[in-house]
């Protein structure tokens, strides 16, 4: 028998996949597996980073890996503590090893269709997590500053972050730029994130840019 590394099963897509399949099965009809995937494959897909990394048909072949796993050590003992529980509350009244190679193909099947366009099957919760993290990061500032005219909070965190500034200041325009093309109408991103306004992205972008100019060229 060989040894499987167990860090397959700290971290990575193969506790992701089982938290979508957990998501969506305890939530009472609110959430599909189908949809759930196929917003894992549209992210993928969309971060060249992701996908070189680790592309669908890779997560797909670590949860036959797991399945194998398994099936070699006939229990759960080895494996770390999280992937143990995931993977019990996620089979349910079926066999781990079954229900395993099952989501496996089930995501190469939704693979092969392609990626939904975004007017197809809307942006989930935690794909748009995903998507813009430097964005929902600016909530800790906004709470810390409290009320106050908005682009002044933006260039007290640029005062403050500089001459480092430039990481998440471009990040943060770089995702307030694509939220605007994304979510064209004025309260689409509300749902999401209360405060990002498309005057206030507008706001944030020409801020970070008048930084960068007056402080970095």
């Amino acid at each position: 028998m060989q040894p499987f590394p167990a860090s397959l099963f700290s971290d990575g897509p193969v506790l992701r996949l089982l938290d979508l399949a957990i998501a969506a099965q305890e939530s009472g009809g609110k959430l599909s597996l189908d949809e759930e995937i196929q917003r894992y494959i549209r992210l993928v897909r969309r971060d060249w980073v992701a996908n070189w990394n680790c592309s669908v048909y890779t997560s797909a072949g670590l949860l036959d890996f797991a399945a194998d796993s398994v099936a070699q050590l006939g229990a759960l003992d080895s494996f770390p503590t999280e992937f143990r529980e995931k993977v019990t509350r996620a089979a349910g009244d079926m066999g781990m090893v079954e229900y395993l190679r099952t989501l496996a193909e089930f995501v190469r099947i939704i693979d092969r269709q392609g990626v939904p366009e975004y007017w197809e099957l809307p942006m989930g919760g935690s794909e748009f997590l995903q998507t813009f993290p430097f964005l929902f990061g600016f909530d800790a500032i906004l709470m810390d500053v409290g009320d106050g005219p908005f682009a002044a909070i933006v260039q007290s965190f640029l005062t403050n972050e500089h001459p480092y500034c430039h990481e998440r200041a471009v990040a943060c325009t770089t995702e307030a730029q694509r939220a605007l093309v994304l979510f064209p109408d004025a309260d689409a991103l509300k749902k999401h994130l209360s405060w990002a306004t498309r005057d206030r992205l507008q706001e944030l972008i020409a801020t970070v840019n008048d930084h960068m100019q007056q402080e970095h060229s």
